[in-house]
């Protein structure tokens, strides 16, 4: 019996819409099923024949085409959502900076929460728009935000192959590194001592920047006279949060930071940086006094009087 005309016109618009979307994976979105003229009952007459596969909420993909890796990772993509990405060393992998993991991974905001369907999902307090990108269609974090997040899961020496990769690539800056290994040694991030262990055995600006903040910050604390302050201390918020202080003097009330403009010269980056701020003052009840590292270095008499208006001389000011 030949087939009706409707059934041929159907056929039709499905091997269309197949052609249409074979040149990126064959992954099937909304507007090209509406491009097609493919209504909510068509969907579901695709899926009970079989014809199609639902491979994320609201994509689809053609059951007759094979899966590569480069597919899967795709389909991760979607499934993260709008707001998250493959991350960790899945995304190094996609940058070209490592080989591929396991398990595909993702990196989403706290509050997503997708399906991960056997992949492995990593939920971040501080992803931010700013740490995303898209390669080859695919959304990925940044490579600088990808080499923090998977130093959580990598040896020393493994992480100085990855930078030394992305450097020479042209990805990333060995000063863009340290000083976000820095901010991370504050948060108590996972990671983040790994990081900073990789870059001080590169001689990198980390070390050098620290030593050089150091040596100059006490030579203001000497010279006007100041007691010795804690390095480092640790913090735990109420919410469980853990952030480490530059220097802190606890008997006075009052603790310390130095900071750089690199890592505040965003909105995202101010935004979390007040909320650190404030979450630390909460903890403890103390003032902060926070000056730049251009202050520690070009007006050390301001950082004097900042530090005056907090904390005693324990002896004369000295020339």
């Amino acid at each position: 019996m030949p087939r009706s005309l409707s059934a041929v016109r159907w056929d039709q618009r499905f091997s269309a819409l197949t052609r249409s979307v074979r040149g990126r994976g064959g992954f099937i979105g909304p507007i090209d099923l509406d491009r097609h003229g493919f209504s909510r009952r068509g969907i579901t007459m695709l899926l009970e024949r079989r014809l199609i596969e639902r491979v994320a909420p609201g994509w689809y993909r053609s059951t007759s085409l094979a899966w590569t890796y480069d597919d899967r990772v795709e389909q991760a993509g979607l499934l993260a959502g709008p707001e998250g990405a493959i991350g960790l060393s899945s995304a190094l992998h996609w940058h070209g900076l490592g080989p591929a993991p396991d398990r595909i991974e993702l990196i989403v905001p706290r509050h997503c929460r997708p399906t991960a369907h056997g992949r492995r999902l990593v939920r971040s307090t501080d992803l931010t728009s700013l740490d995303l990108t898209r390669l080859r269609r695919v959304p990925v974090t940044t490579p600088l935000r990808s080499i923090i997040d998977a130093a959580r899961d990598l040896t020393v020496s493994q992480l100085h192959d990855v930078i030394t990769a992305a450097v020479d690539a042209g990805l990333v800056t060995e000063e863009q590194l340290a000083l976000r290994a820095l901010e991370l040694g504050k948060q108590g991030r996972p990671g983040g001592t790994t990081l900073r262990a990789c870059l001080a055995t590169r001689g990198s600006l980390l070390d050098q920047g620290t030593n050089t903040f150091e040596r100059d910050f006490d030579g203001i604390r000497l010279r006007g006279g100041f007691p010795q302050p804690v390095r480092q201390l640790k913090v735990v918020c109420d919410n469980g949060r853990t952030f480490y202080l530059d220097f802190a003097r606890p008997e006075f009330g009052c603790w310390g930071e130095c900071d750089s403009m690199l890592a505040h010269s965003t909105q995202e980056n101010l935004a979390a940086d007040l909320e650190r701020q404030n979450l630390i003052i909460e903890a403890t009840g103390w003032d902060p006094v926070r000056v730049t590292y251009r202050d520690v270095r070009d007006r050390p008499d301001y950082v004097d009087r900042r530090l005056a208006a907090r904390l005693p001389r324990t002896s004369a000011p000295s020339a």
